[in-house]
């Protein structure tokens, strides 16, 4: 009877499962998937040979200025934020941790993404040639995002050059008074996400800009749109006009 309990242990360490139901489980991870870098779109997408095709990759938590394309100018510190993504992961072998959302709206792989023991994703905002976005069911590592970019604006590094540091132990904004415009009077609607508006307000008004402008609005079948975030949507363009947006060039 002896043997045959040393067997069957013996059977379980080959197989790689736990010989009692007491055992420690290592901490739950993402699924991983081994990928090459074939193109640096910009500061937050590449394209990566992954599983025998090239997919479009979008970096999980991270939104970065667009750069120049097709002739048309991109955002400030878009150009910069392409060569410093080129240069972290361009042509490297990377590995793709998924999270709960493994695909957005438009098909794109979400990961972060992971350059031996480093991660792409903090680097870009890290260095300032990004800003973390919230929102949807990826948190994993955004603790370790807003971090970096915490450091990144306190140092005024890329994007931040320009941008006030963060407020300490300021006064609450007073009360809007009885004269002011109330929210229902503004122009538009609320965004469904932070990528997708309601079909009856089809025009995306992005208000993070880092330009001057107070927002720029984009609308369906430009080239722009789908990775274009939006903060305000609207029925028409000149409802997002109304509310001080200028169209975009792209």
């Amino acid at each position: 009877m002896a043997w045959a309990v040393r067997l069957a242990v013996l059977a379980l360490l080959v197989l790689g499962l736990p010989a009692t139901g007491g055992s420690q489980v290592s901490p739950a991870r993402g699924r991983s998937l081994p990928g090459a870098v074939v193109k640096v779109l910009s500061g937050d997408t590449i394209h990566a040979f992954v599983n025998g095709e090239v997919e479009r990759v979008r970096y999980i938590g991270v939104q970065a200025p667009r750069p120049d394309q097709g002739g048309q100018p991109g955002e400030p510190q878009g150009n910069e934020a392409l060569r410093f993504n080129s240069g972290l992961v361009g042509a490297k072998n990377v590995r793709l941790e998924l999270d709960v959302e493994e695909r957005d709206g438009d098909g794109r792989l979400l990961a972060y993404v992971w350059v031996g023991d480093v991660l792409a994703n903090a680097e870009v905002v890290g260095h300032g040639y990004g800003e973390v976005v919230s929102g949807g069911a990826n948190v994993r590592h955004q603790e370790v995002l807003l971090r970096r970019q915490q450091e990144a604006r306190s140092r005024r590094l890329g994007i931040w050059k320009l941008a006030a540091p963060p407020a300490r132990g300021a006064a609450p904004a007073p009360a809007p008074s009885a004269s002011a415009p109330t929210a229902q009077a503004r122009p538009g609607a609320p965004p469904t996400n932070g990528w997708t508006c309601p079909l009856s307000h089809p025009i995306k008004g992005d208000f993070r800009t880092y330009t001057r402008d107070r927002c720029i609005y984009y609308r369906p079948g430009t080239p722009a749109y789908a990775e274009s975030r939006t903060d305000r949507c609207y029925a028409s363009e000149d409802e997002a006009r109304q509310d001080g947006c200028r169209r975009s060039q792209r």
